[in-house]
């Protein structure tokens, strides 16, 4: 049964318009902004816990890992990273890369790999003070 005109060019129309979406979005992604930056802490609290069904139920404590990075103005602490899947692969006190993007950070770990973790605070360093 053949198809009426109409149908199809609304069909080749919708058709085209998501084309249209989908490429538009793409091209108005934007390059992260690198800055030079220090891992310069990483701490880690255990609060809480999670109960798993081993052979019994069984409580796990929780650790929490916060990786603390300086740039030149701001020092973003980011995190928690829960699991050993959410943990960075970097170096105390050795450079990297971040890029902030609204609450979340993404750093270059010792692999080079961009990895998106959430920003929980924000210090800004105090400016120097000029000499009088």
């Amino acid at each position: 049964m053949p198809i009426p005109l109409e149908a199809a060019l609304v069909r080749a129309r919708s058709a085209a318009l998501i084309l249209a979406v989908l490429c538009s979005s793409a091209a108005f992604a934007k390059d992260p902004q690198w800055k030079d930056a220090k891992v310069i802490d990483i701490t880690s609290e255990k609060r809480g816990a999670v109960v798993v069904p081993i052979a019994a139920l069984v409580g796990v404590p929780i650790t929490k890992t916060f990786y603390w990075i300086q740039t030149d103005d701001t020092i973003y602490v980011l995190g928690p990273a829960i699991s050993k899947r959410q943990w960075l692969n970097v170096t105390l006190h050795e450079p990297t890369k971040v890029a902030i993007d609204g609450n979340s950070a993404h750093i270059l770990d010792d692999y080079g790999k961009d990895r998106k973790m959430p920003v929980v605070e924000k210090i800004m360093r105090p400016k120097p003070k000029e000499p009088q």
